[in-house]
Protein backbone atom coordinates (compact mmCIF):
# COMPACT_ATOMS: atom_id res chain seq x y z
CA UNK A 1 0.00 0.00 0.00
CA UNK A 2 1.72 3.78 -0.89
CA UNK A 3 1.64 6.44 1.30
CA UNK A 4 -0.62 8.51 1.88
CA UNK A 5 0.47 12.03 -0.37
CA UNK A 6 1.04 14.84 2.49
CA UNK A 7 -1.37 17.45 3.18
CA UNK A 8 -1.37 21.27 2.77
CA UNK A 9 0.03 21.41 6.38
CA UNK A 10 3.00 18.68 6.28
CA UNK A 11 4.10 20.77 3.30
CA UNK A 12 4.07 23.97 5.03
CA UNK A 13 5.77 22.28 7.74
CA UNK A 14 8.39 21.17 5.36
CA UNK A 15 9.05 24.67 3.95
CA UNK A 16 9.04 26.01 7.38
CA UNK A 17 11.96 23.32 8.54
CA UNK A 18 14.17 24.53 5.20
CA UNK A 19 13.85 27.78 5.96
CA UNK A 20 15.08 27.25 9.45
CA UNK A 21 17.83 24.60 8.62
CA UNK A 22 18.83 27.40 5.67
CA UNK A 23 19.14 30.19 8.58
CA UNK A 24 20.78 28.02 10.95
CA UNK A 25 23.38 26.99 8.17
CA UNK A 26 23.67 30.53 7.25
CA UNK A 27 22.67 30.84 4.33
CA UNK A 28 21.37 33.89 1.99
CA UNK A 29 18.68 35.91 4.13
CA UNK A 30 17.08 36.51 0.75
CA UNK A 31 16.82 33.03 0.34
CA UNK A 32 15.44 32.45 3.82
CA UNK A 33 12.72 34.75 3.70
CA UNK A 34 11.40 33.30 0.82
CA UNK A 35 11.08 30.60 2.05
CA UNK A 36 9.37 31.90 4.81
CA UNK A 37 7.37 33.62 2.77
CA UNK A 38 6.30 30.85 0.85
CA UNK A 39 5.20 28.95 3.72
CA UNK A 40 3.39 31.67 4.81
CA UNK A 41 1.46 31.89 1.64
CA UNK A 42 0.31 28.03 1.28
CA UNK A 43 -0.81 28.08 4.98
CA UNK A 44 -3.33 30.47 4.12
CA UNK A 45 -4.40 28.68 0.72
CA UNK A 46 -8.19 26.24 1.10
CA UNK A 47 -7.11 24.67 -2.40
CA UNK A 48 -5.08 21.13 -2.40
CA UNK A 49 -1.62 22.11 -3.01
CA UNK A 50 -0.69 18.48 -3.81
CA UNK A 51 -3.60 19.15 -7.00
CA UNK A 52 -1.85 22.77 -7.52
CA UNK A 53 1.47 21.57 -7.89
CA UNK A 54 0.23 18.57 -10.24
CA UNK A 55 -1.21 21.02 -12.51
CA UNK A 56 1.56 23.28 -12.31
CA UNK A 57 0.04 26.08 -11.22
CA UNK A 58 1.89 27.06 -8.04
CA UNK A 59 3.57 29.33 -9.69
CA UNK A 60 0.86 31.71 -9.55
CA UNK A 61 1.10 32.41 -6.39
CA UNK A 62 2.51 35.32 -5.68
CA UNK A 63 6.19 35.05 -4.37
CA UNK A 64 6.28 31.56 -5.40
CA UNK A 65 8.80 31.13 -8.56
CA UNK A 66 10.21 28.21 -10.16
CA UNK A 67 12.59 26.86 -8.21
CA UNK A 68 10.36 26.81 -4.96
CA UNK A 69 7.52 25.44 -6.66
CA UNK A 70 10.08 22.25 -7.79
CA UNK A 71 11.31 21.79 -4.31
CA UNK A 72 7.03 21.45 -3.32
CA UNK A 73 7.25 18.74 -6.15
CA UNK A 74 10.23 17.12 -4.97
CA UNK A 75 8.85 16.88 -1.68
CA UNK A 76 5.40 15.96 -2.46
CA UNK A 77 7.19 12.99 -4.85
CA UNK A 78 9.69 11.54 -2.23
CA UNK A 79 8.74 13.25 1.27
CA UNK A 80 12.10 15.10 1.41
CA UNK A 81 14.27 17.40 -1.18
CA UNK A 82 17.68 16.65 -2.08
CA UNK A 83 18.28 20.31 -0.64
CA UNK A 84 16.88 19.35 2.58
CA UNK A 85 19.23 16.23 2.96
CA UNK A 86 22.00 18.09 1.95
CA UNK A 87 21.39 20.68 4.91
CA UNK A 88 20.95 18.32 7.36
CA UNK A 89 24.30 16.58 6.55
CA UNK A 90 25.65 19.93 7.97
CA UNK A 91 22.89 21.04 10.40
CA UNK A 92 21.56 18.47 13.02
CA UNK A 93 18.12 18.38 12.17
CA UNK A 94 17.53 18.32 16.54
CA UNK A 95 18.07 21.68 16.56
CA UNK A 96 14.61 22.46 15.17
CA UNK A 97 13.53 20.64 18.51
CA UNK A 98 15.86 23.62 19.91
CA UNK A 99 13.87 26.48 18.47
CA UNK A 100 10.78 25.33 19.92
CA UNK A 101 12.18 27.17 23.26
CA UNK A 102 10.76 30.46 23.95
CA UNK A 103 13.10 33.32 23.63
CA UNK A 104 15.68 30.84 21.39
CA UNK A 105 15.64 32.12 17.89
CA UNK A 106 18.07 31.08 15.49
CA UNK A 107 20.85 33.17 16.02
CA UNK A 108 21.28 31.73 19.62
CA UNK A 109 20.55 28.48 18.52
CA UNK A 110 23.18 28.87 16.03
CA UNK A 111 25.80 30.34 18.54
CA UNK A 112 25.10 27.36 20.78
CA UNK A 113 26.01 25.05 18.69
CA UNK A 114 29.22 26.12 17.41
CA UNK A 115 30.02 27.16 20.49
CA UNK A 116 29.48 23.85 22.72
CA UNK A 117 28.81 21.56 19.87
CA UNK A 118 25.30 21.14 20.96
CA UNK A 119 22.82 19.87 18.83
CA UNK A 120 19.66 18.53 21.26
CA UNK A 121 17.44 19.32 23.47
CA UNK A 122 18.82 16.83 26.54
CA UNK A 123 22.39 18.12 25.79
CA UNK A 124 21.48 22.02 25.97
CA UNK A 125 19.22 21.05 29.20
CA UNK A 126 22.70 19.48 30.75
CA UNK A 127 24.49 22.31 29.66
CA UNK A 128 22.39 24.85 31.65
CA UNK A 129 22.62 22.68 34.54
CA UNK A 130 26.44 22.98 34.22
CA UNK A 131 26.68 26.41 33.63
CA UNK A 132 28.05 25.95 30.45
CA UNK A 133 26.26 28.61 28.69
CA UNK A 134 27.66 31.40 30.97
CA UNK A 135 31.13 32.08 29.16
CA UNK A 136 29.26 32.64 25.87
CA UNK A 137 28.62 36.22 24.93
CA UNK A 138 25.12 37.66 25.50
CA UNK A 139 24.10 34.41 27.40
CA UNK A 140 24.21 34.45 31.53
CA UNK A 141 22.84 32.79 34.52
CA UNK A 142 19.32 34.07 33.63
CA UNK A 143 19.42 33.27 30.07
CA UNK A 144 20.29 29.55 31.20
CA UNK A 145 17.25 29.90 33.86
CA UNK A 146 15.11 30.76 30.99
CA UNK A 147 16.06 27.84 28.80
CA UNK A 148 15.48 25.53 31.42
CA UNK A 149 11.87 26.71 32.52
CA UNK A 150 10.92 26.76 28.72
CA UNK A 151 12.48 23.20 28.04
CA UNK A 152 9.78 22.26 31.36
CA UNK A 153 7.13 23.66 29.52
CA UNK A 154 7.56 21.94 26.50
CA UNK A 155 7.34 18.96 28.63
CA UNK A 156 4.41 19.98 30.40
CA UNK A 157 2.62 20.96 27.34
CA UNK A 158 3.62 17.48 25.43
CA UNK A 159 0.44 16.47 24.06
CA UNK A 160 -1.66 18.62 24.04
CA UNK A 161 -3.07 20.49 21.27
CA UNK A 162 -4.84 24.02 20.58
CA UNK A 163 -8.21 24.32 20.06
CA UNK A 164 -7.68 25.47 16.25
CA UNK A 165 -5.04 22.42 15.45
CA UNK A 166 -7.50 20.08 17.08
CA UNK A 167 -10.64 21.59 15.40
CA UNK A 168 -9.15 21.14 12.10
CA UNK A 169 -8.21 17.85 11.99
CA UNK A 170 -11.99 16.79 13.79
CA UNK A 171 -13.44 18.85 11.48
CA UNK A 172 -11.94 16.85 8.59
CA UNK A 173 -12.85 13.81 9.98
CA UNK A 174 -16.44 14.43 10.18
CA UNK A 175 -16.52 15.55 6.94
CA UNK A 176 -15.40 12.28 5.90
CA UNK A 177 -17.01 10.02 7.84
CA UNK A 178 -20.30 12.16 6.98
CA UNK A 179 -20.33 10.64 3.32
CA UNK A 180 -19.92 7.53 4.37
CA UNK A 181 -23.59 5.63 3.48
CA UNK A 182 -23.86 4.18 6.80
CA UNK A 183 -23.37 6.84 8.63
CA UNK A 184 -27.05 8.31 10.25
CA UNK A 185 -25.72 11.10 12.37
CA UNK A 186 -21.82 12.42 13.34
CA UNK A 187 -20.44 15.07 15.88
CA UNK A 188 -17.67 15.73 17.64
CA UNK A 189 -17.81 15.47 21.17
CA UNK A 190 -15.62 16.09 24.03
CA UNK A 191 -13.41 18.93 25.44
CA UNK A 192 -13.60 20.21 21.74
CA UNK A 193 -17.29 20.64 22.04
CA UNK A 194 -17.02 22.25 25.25
CA UNK A 195 -14.45 24.91 22.83
CA UNK A 196 -11.77 24.11 25.47
CA UNK A 197 -9.19 26.20 24.16
CA UNK A 198 -5.96 23.63 24.72
CA UNK A 199 -7.43 19.18 24.37
CA UNK A 200 -5.37 16.21 24.56
CA UNK A 201 -7.30 14.09 22.06
CA UNK A 202 -10.52 14.20 19.86
CA UNK A 203 -13.87 12.61 20.19
CA UNK A 204 -16.64 12.15 17.74
CA UNK A 205 -19.84 10.44 18.36
CA UNK A 206 -21.49 8.76 15.20
CA UNK A 207 -24.89 6.49 14.94
CA UNK A 208 -24.61 4.08 12.55
CA UNK A 209 -26.36 0.35 11.93
CA UNK A 210 -22.84 -0.78 10.26
CA UNK A 211 -20.59 0.16 12.61
CA UNK A 212 -17.77 -2.83 11.17
CA UNK A 213 -17.83 -1.14 7.77
CA UNK A 214 -17.51 2.50 9.55
CA UNK A 215 -14.67 1.64 11.91
CA UNK A 216 -12.89 0.14 8.71
CA UNK A 217 -13.22 3.19 6.58
CA UNK A 218 -11.95 5.38 9.82
CA UNK A 219 -9.33 3.02 10.16
CA UNK A 220 -8.07 3.64 6.44
CA UNK A 221 -8.52 7.38 6.40
CA UNK A 222 -5.50 8.88 5.12
CA UNK A 223 -4.64 11.18 7.62
CA UNK A 224 -4.33 8.44 10.33
CA UNK A 225 -1.05 6.44 11.09
CA UNK A 226 -1.79 4.19 13.84
CA UNK A 227 -4.56 2.07 14.47
CA UNK A 228 -5.12 2.42 18.09
CA UNK A 229 -7.86 -0.16 18.82
CA UNK A 230 -10.63 -1.14 16.78
CA UNK A 231 -14.15 -2.43 17.65
CA UNK A 232 -17.87 -2.33 17.07
CA UNK A 233 -18.23 0.22 19.78
CA UNK A 234 -14.86 2.21 19.89
CA UNK A 235 -11.72 2.98 17.17
CA UNK A 236 -8.86 4.73 18.42
CA UNK A 237 -6.30 6.25 15.93
CA UNK A 238 -3.71 8.85 15.94
CA UNK A 239 -3.18 11.00 13.33
CA UNK A 240 -0.24 12.74 11.32
CA UNK A 241 -0.54 15.68 13.36
CA UNK A 242 0.00 13.69 16.77
CA UNK A 243 -3.81 13.56 18.21
CA UNK A 244 -5.61 10.93 19.22
CA UNK A 245 -9.42 10.57 17.79
CA UNK A 246 -11.66 8.44 19.61
CA UNK A 247 -14.17 7.71 17.44
CA UNK A 248 -17.58 6.16 19.18
CA UNK A 249 -20.29 4.22 17.31
CA UNK A 250 -23.73 3.73 18.66
CA UNK A 251 -27.49 2.80 17.37
CA UNK A 252 -28.96 5.93 16.62
CA UNK A 253 -31.31 5.48 19.09
CA UNK A 254 -28.32 5.67 21.37
CA UNK A 255 -27.16 8.83 19.96
CA UNK A 256 -28.56 11.66 21.96
CA UNK A 257 -27.23 10.29 25.12
CA UNK A 258 -24.18 9.00 24.06
CA UNK A 259 -23.51 12.98 22.70
CA UNK A 260 -24.30 14.30 25.66
CA UNK A 261 -22.63 11.47 27.90
CA UNK A 262 -19.10 12.27 25.96
CA UNK A 263 -19.35 15.89 25.70
CA UNK A 264 -18.99 15.91 29.16
CA UNK A 265 -17.81 17.62 31.39
CA UNK A 266 -17.36 14.94 33.76
CA UNK A 267 -19.01 17.51 36.69
CA UNK A 268 -22.18 18.29 34.18
CA UNK A 269 -22.37 14.44 33.86
CA UNK A 270 -22.72 14.32 37.65
CA UNK A 271 -24.70 16.66 38.11
CA UNK A 272 -26.82 15.05 35.55
CA UNK A 273 -27.33 12.14 36.87
CA UNK A 274 -27.80 13.32 40.15
CA UNK A 275 -31.20 15.20 38.60
CA UNK A 276 -32.14 11.79 37.08
CA UNK A 277 -31.58 10.10 40.21
CA UNK A 278 -34.15 12.69 42.18
CA UNK A 279 -36.91 11.97 39.43
CA UNK A 280 -36.22 8.31 40.06
CA UNK A 281 -34.71 8.42 36.58
CA UNK A 282 -31.00 6.67 35.33
CA UNK A 283 -29.02 8.38 32.77
CA UNK A 284 -26.33 7.25 31.33
CA UNK A 285 -23.94 7.00 27.22
CA UNK A 286 -27.19 4.49 26.38
CA UNK A 287 -30.42 6.82 27.51
CA UNK A 288 -32.45 8.37 29.97
CA UNK A 289 -34.52 4.94 32.19
CA UNK A 290 -37.64 4.74 34.19
CA UNK A 291 -36.20 3.66 37.67
CA UNK A 292 -32.94 4.63 39.90
CA UNK A 293 -31.13 1.49 38.73
CA UNK A 294 -31.88 2.12 35.00
CA UNK A 295 -34.59 -1.56 35.08
CA UNK A 296 -37.72 0.48 33.66
CA UNK A 297 -38.38 1.59 30.31
CA UNK A 298 -36.26 3.88 27.76
CA UNK A 299 -36.96 7.51 27.45
CA UNK A 300 -37.16 8.56 23.94
CA UNK A 301 -34.96 11.35 23.34
CA UNK A 302 -34.41 12.14 19.57
CA UNK A 303 -31.61 14.98 20.30
CA UNK A 304 -30.05 16.66 22.97
CA UNK A 305 -33.07 19.01 23.59
CA UNK A 306 -35.43 16.31 24.18
CA UNK A 307 -33.06 14.65 26.60
CA UNK A 308 -32.36 18.34 28.79
CA UNK A 309 -36.31 18.67 28.25
CA UNK A 310 -36.84 15.31 29.96
CA UNK A 311 -35.41 16.13 33.03
CA UNK A 312 -37.02 19.51 33.00
CA UNK A 313 -34.29 21.75 31.85
CA UNK A 314 -33.78 24.20 28.89
CA UNK A 315 -30.73 23.15 26.58
CA UNK A 316 -27.33 23.78 27.77
CA UNK A 317 -24.84 24.88 25.06
CA UNK A 318 -22.01 22.72 24.92
CA UNK A 319 -19.55 25.48 25.45
CA UNK A 320 -21.07 25.65 29.36
CA UNK A 321 -20.93 22.14 30.60
CA UNK A 322 -18.31 22.70 32.83
CA UNK A 323 -20.22 22.19 36.60
CA UNK A 324 -20.17 25.95 37.01
CA UNK A 325 -23.90 26.66 37.46
CA UNK A 326 -25.37 25.79 33.99
CA UNK A 327 -27.90 23.36 35.10
CA UNK A 328 -29.16 24.98 37.79
CA UNK A 329 -29.36 27.74 35.58
CA UNK A 330 -31.27 25.82 33.11
CA UNK A 331 -33.60 25.01 35.54
CA UNK A 332 -34.63 28.44 36.92
CA UNK A 333 -34.70 29.52 32.91
CA UNK A 334 -31.71 31.98 33.68
CA UNK A 335 -29.21 31.07 30.90
CA UNK A 336 -28.13 33.94 28.96
CA UNK A 337 -28.33 34.21 25.58
CA UNK A 338 -25.03 33.69 24.20
CA UNK A 339 -23.25 35.66 21.96
CA UNK A 340 -22.91 34.56 18.63
CA UNK A 341 -20.38 35.22 15.57
CA UNK A 342 -23.24 37.58 13.60
CA UNK A 343 -23.79 39.68 16.93
CA UNK A 344 -20.29 41.11 16.23
CA UNK A 345 -20.59 44.26 14.32
CA UNK A 346 -17.10 45.78 13.87
CA UNK A 347 -13.00 44.63 14.30
CA UNK A 348 -11.62 46.74 16.87
CA UNK A 349 -8.26 45.91 16.57
CA UNK A 350 -6.13 45.46 13.21
CA UNK A 351 -2.94 45.83 12.35
CA UNK A 352 -1.83 46.81 8.44
CA UNK A 353 1.96 47.35 6.47
CA UNK A 354 2.42 49.99 8.75
CA UNK A 355 3.58 48.46 11.51
CA UNK A 356 4.09 44.79 11.49
CA UNK A 357 0.92 43.83 10.11
CA UNK A 358 1.29 42.28 6.19
CA UNK A 359 -1.24 43.61 4.66
CA UNK A 360 -1.87 47.19 3.09
CA UNK A 361 -4.66 49.59 5.13
CA UNK A 362 -6.68 49.23 1.84
CA UNK A 363 -6.60 45.66 1.74
CA UNK A 364 -7.15 45.29 5.25
CA UNK A 365 -10.21 47.27 5.25
CA UNK A 366 -11.48 45.74 1.92
CA UNK A 367 -11.30 42.37 4.00
CA UNK A 368 -12.99 43.55 6.57
CA UNK A 369 -16.07 45.06 5.09
CA UNK A 370 -16.17 41.95 2.58
CA UNK A 371 -16.82 39.83 5.76
CA UNK A 372 -19.90 41.78 6.60
CA UNK A 373 -18.92 44.03 9.52
CA UNK A 374 -19.98 47.76 9.87
CA UNK A 375 -16.66 49.26 11.00
CA UNK A 376 -13.28 48.54 11.89
CA UNK A 377 -10.25 50.32 14.04
CA UNK A 378 -7.17 50.13 12.71
CA UNK A 379 -4.78 49.84 15.84
CA UNK A 380 -1.22 49.68 14.84
CA UNK A 381 1.43 49.63 17.40
CA UNK A 382 2.88 52.77 18.79
CA UNK A 383 6.48 54.41 18.59
CA UNK A 384 8.36 52.30 21.68
CA UNK A 385 7.30 48.98 19.63
CA UNK A 386 10.17 49.98 17.27
CA UNK A 387 11.02 45.60 16.43
CA UNK A 388 7.75 45.75 14.73
CA UNK A 389 7.45 49.24 13.42
CA UNK A 390 5.99 51.24 15.93
CA UNK A 391 4.26 54.68 14.49
CA UNK A 392 6.13 57.94 15.19
CA UNK A 393 3.90 60.91 15.15
CA UNK A 394 5.09 61.80 11.36
CA UNK A 395 3.77 58.05 10.69
CA UNK A 396 0.44 58.74 12.44
CA UNK A 397 -0.48 61.72 10.71
CA UNK A 398 0.40 60.17 7.33
CA UNK A 399 -1.88 56.93 8.40
CA UNK A 400 -4.54 59.14 9.72
CA UNK A 401 -4.51 61.19 5.94
CA UNK A 402 -4.56 58.00 4.29
CA UNK A 403 -7.67 56.91 6.17
CA UNK A 404 -9.66 60.32 5.82
CA UNK A 405 -8.88 59.29 2.13
CA UNK A 406 -10.32 56.08 2.08
CA UNK A 407 -13.53 56.75 4.09
CA UNK A 408 -14.80 59.60 1.53
CA UNK A 409 -14.87 56.25 -0.74
CA UNK A 410 -16.31 54.07 1.93
CA UNK A 411 -19.33 56.32 3.30
CA UNK A 412 -21.33 52.98 4.46
CA UNK A 413 -18.80 51.97 6.38
CA UNK A 414 -16.40 53.44 9.14
CA UNK A 415 -12.70 53.10 9.46
CA UNK A 416 -11.65 54.47 13.33
CA UNK A 417 -8.47 55.56 14.02
CA UNK A 418 -7.15 53.75 16.54
CA UNK A 419 -3.39 52.81 18.19
CA UNK A 420 -2.24 50.01 20.30
CA UNK A 421 -0.53 51.81 22.55
CA UNK A 422 2.59 50.26 24.41
CA UNK A 423 1.67 50.66 28.60
CA UNK A 424 5.68 51.71 29.41
CA UNK A 425 7.24 50.64 32.41
CA UNK A 426 6.17 53.46 34.71
CA UNK A 427 2.79 53.09 33.77
CA UNK A 428 2.49 55.73 30.96
CA UNK A 429 0.98 55.43 27.45
CA UNK A 430 3.55 56.12 24.70
CA UNK A 431 2.22 59.41 23.37
CA UNK A 432 1.48 62.82 24.98
CA UNK A 433 -1.95 63.51 25.52
CA UNK A 434 -2.94 65.71 22.44
CA UNK A 435 -1.61 62.76 20.13
CA UNK A 436 -3.77 60.15 22.11
CA UNK A 437 -6.35 62.88 21.52
CA UNK A 438 -6.24 61.91 17.86
CA UNK A 439 -7.66 58.66 18.11
CA UNK A 440 -10.93 57.46 17.92
CA UNK A 441 -9.98 53.85 20.25
CA UNK A 442 -6.90 53.29 22.02
CA UNK A 443 -5.66 50.01 22.55
CA UNK A 444 -3.44 49.96 25.77
CA UNK A 445 -0.97 47.05 26.41
CA UNK A 446 1.89 45.68 27.29
CA UNK A 447 4.84 44.15 25.85
CA UNK A 448 8.09 44.05 27.32
CA UNK A 449 9.59 44.05 30.67
CA UNK A 450 7.40 41.28 31.58
CA UNK A 451 9.02 39.82 34.29
CA UNK A 452 8.48 42.86 36.57
CA UNK A 453 7.05 41.17 40.24
CA UNK A 454 3.61 40.95 40.66
CA UNK A 455 2.41 44.37 42.83
CA UNK A 456 4.73 45.85 39.98
CA UNK A 457 3.19 45.11 36.97
CA UNK A 458 -0.64 45.43 38.42
CA UNK A 459 0.24 49.20 39.40
CA UNK A 460 1.83 49.69 36.23
CA UNK A 461 -1.12 47.88 33.82
CA UNK A 462 -3.69 50.13 36.51
CA UNK A 463 -1.88 53.44 35.66
CA UNK A 464 -2.62 52.67 31.98
CA UNK A 465 -6.15 51.70 32.62
CA UNK A 466 -6.77 54.97 34.62
CA UNK A 467 -5.35 57.30 31.70
CA UNK A 468 -8.36 59.03 30.54
CA UNK A 469 -7.81 58.15 26.60
CA UNK A 470 -7.20 53.63 27.17
CA UNK A 471 -10.54 52.74 25.91
CA UNK A 472 -9.52 48.59 25.77
CA UNK A 473 -6.73 46.67 27.44
CA UNK A 474 -5.07 43.99 24.86
CA UNK A 475 -3.97 40.44 26.05
CA UNK A 476 -4.62 41.41 29.78
CA UNK A 477 -2.22 38.52 31.12
CA UNK A 478 -0.37 37.98 28.03
CA UNK A 479 -0.23 33.88 27.85
CA UNK A 480 0.68 32.33 24.45
CA UNK A 481 -1.28 28.33 24.80
CA UNK A 482 1.47 25.91 25.28
CA UNK A 483 4.47 27.91 24.96
CA UNK A 484 4.41 30.51 28.41
CA UNK A 485 2.03 31.70 31.19
CA UNK A 486 0.53 35.04 31.92
CA UNK A 487 3.07 37.51 33.92
CA UNK A 488 2.43 37.39 36.96
CA UNK A 489 -0.49 40.24 37.62
CA UNK A 490 -3.28 40.40 40.11
CA UNK A 491 -6.64 40.37 37.83
CA UNK A 492 -8.61 40.74 40.19
CA UNK A 493 -7.12 44.17 40.54
CA UNK A 494 -7.11 44.67 37.15
CA UNK A 495 -11.03 43.79 36.40
CA UNK A 496 -11.84 46.32 39.36
CA UNK A 497 -9.84 48.99 37.48
CA UNK A 498 -11.20 48.44 34.08
CA UNK A 499 -14.49 48.45 35.51
CA UNK A 500 -14.27 51.96 37.47
CA UNK A 501 -13.05 53.49 34.49
CA UNK A 502 -15.15 52.11 31.68
CA UNK A 503 -12.02 49.89 29.88
CA UNK A 504 -12.89 47.25 28.34
CA UNK A 505 -10.83 43.84 28.28
CA UNK A 506 -9.99 42.21 25.06
CA UNK A 507 -10.71 38.80 24.77
CA UNK A 508 -7.85 38.51 21.94
CA UNK A 509 -9.34 35.47 19.67
CA UNK A 510 -5.99 34.36 18.52
CA UNK A 511 -5.75 30.96 19.01
CA UNK A 512 -1.93 31.18 20.46
CA UNK A 513 -3.72 33.14 22.93
CA UNK A 514 -7.84 33.17 23.75
CA UNK A 515 -6.73 35.73 26.32
CA UNK A 516 -8.64 37.17 28.68
CA UNK A 517 -9.35 33.20 29.90
CA UNK A 518 -12.74 31.92 29.52
CA UNK A 519 -12.82 31.48 33.11
CA UNK A 520 -11.95 35.18 34.30
CA UNK A 521 -14.72 36.46 31.45
CA UNK A 522 -17.46 35.47 33.33
CA UNK A 523 -16.28 37.15 36.66
CA UNK A 524 -14.92 40.04 35.01
CA UNK A 525 -18.53 40.77 33.15
CA UNK A 526 -19.97 40.00 36.96
CA UNK A 527 -18.23 42.80 38.11
CA UNK A 528 -19.25 45.65 35.67
CA UNK A 529 -16.89 44.98 32.86
CA UNK A 530 -17.47 45.03 29.33
CA UNK A 531 -15.53 42.74 26.69
CA UNK A 532 -14.07 43.85 23.20
CA UNK A 533 -13.94 40.46 20.94
CA UNK A 534 -10.93 41.38 19.17
CA UNK A 535 -8.85 39.58 16.43
CA UNK A 536 -5.72 41.46 16.49
CA UNK A 537 -5.41 40.75 13.10
CA UNK A 538 -1.75 40.80 11.71
CA UNK A 539 -3.31 39.32 8.32
CA UNK A 540 -6.50 38.83 6.80
CA UNK A 541 -6.32 35.26 7.24
CA UNK A 542 -6.35 36.05 11.27
CA UNK A 543 -10.05 37.68 11.14
CA UNK A 544 -11.36 34.29 10.98
CA UNK A 545 -10.36 33.41 14.37
CA UNK A 546 -13.38 35.15 15.51
CA UNK A 547 -15.25 32.62 14.95
CA UNK A 548 -13.50 30.25 17.50
CA UNK A 549 -13.15 33.35 19.67
CA UNK A 550 -16.94 33.99 19.87
CA UNK A 551 -16.90 30.04 20.98
CA UNK A 552 -14.43 31.17 24.39
CA UNK A 553 -16.44 33.81 24.24
CA UNK A 554 -19.92 31.92 24.72
CA UNK A 555 -17.80 29.66 27.49
CA UNK A 556 -17.51 32.71 29.57
CA UNK A 557 -21.13 33.11 29.78
CA UNK A 558 -20.86 36.55 27.51
CA UNK A 559 -24.17 37.53 25.77
CA UNK A 560 -24.20 40.08 23.14
CA UNK A 561 -24.69 43.19 25.99
CA UNK A 562 -21.65 42.43 27.43
CA UNK A 563 -19.24 42.99 24.20
CA UNK A 564 -18.81 46.49 22.91
CA UNK A 565 -18.29 45.73 19.39
CA UNK A 566 -21.46 44.83 19.08
CA UNK A 567 -22.58 47.81 19.23
CA UNK A 568 -23.20 50.25 16.22
CA UNK A 569 -20.33 52.64 14.90
CA UNK A 570 -22.04 55.43 16.91
CA UNK A 571 -23.21 53.55 20.18
CA UNK A 572 -19.02 52.48 20.75
CA UNK A 573 -17.89 56.25 20.60
CA UNK A 574 -20.14 57.42 22.63
CA UNK A 575 -19.27 54.72 24.96
CA UNK A 576 -15.82 55.73 24.11
CA UNK A 577 -16.34 58.86 25.01
CA UNK A 578 -17.94 57.77 28.53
Amino acid sequence: MSAAPPDNADIVGFLKRQAALMELAGQNSFRVRAFDNAARMLEELEVDIVEMSAAETLTEIDGIGKGLAEFVAEYIESGSTSAYDELTETVPETLLDILRIPGLGTKKVKAIHEALDIASMEELEAACHEGQLDGLSGFGKKTQENILKGIAGLSRYQGQYRLDQALTDARALVGQLESHPATIRVSIAGSLRRHKEVVKDVDIVLSTESPVDVAEAFAALPQVIDVLSQGERKTAVRLKSGIQVDLRLVADEHYASMLHHFTGSKDHNVTMRSRALARDLHLNEYGLFRGKDGGGDRIDTADEDELFHALELNFVPPELREGLGEVEAAEEGELPQLLQASDIRGMLHVHTKASDGDDTLEETVAAVRNRGYEYVAICDHSKSAGYVFGLKVADIEEQHAEIDALQADSPDFRILKGIESDILRNGDLDYDDDVLARFDLVVVAIHNALAMDESALTARVIKAIEHPAASVLAHPTGRLLLERDGYRINLEEVVAAAASNNVALELNTHPARFDLDWRWLNRAKEAGCKVAVNTDAHRISDLDSLELGTGIARKGWLTPDDVINTMTVDELLAWVRG
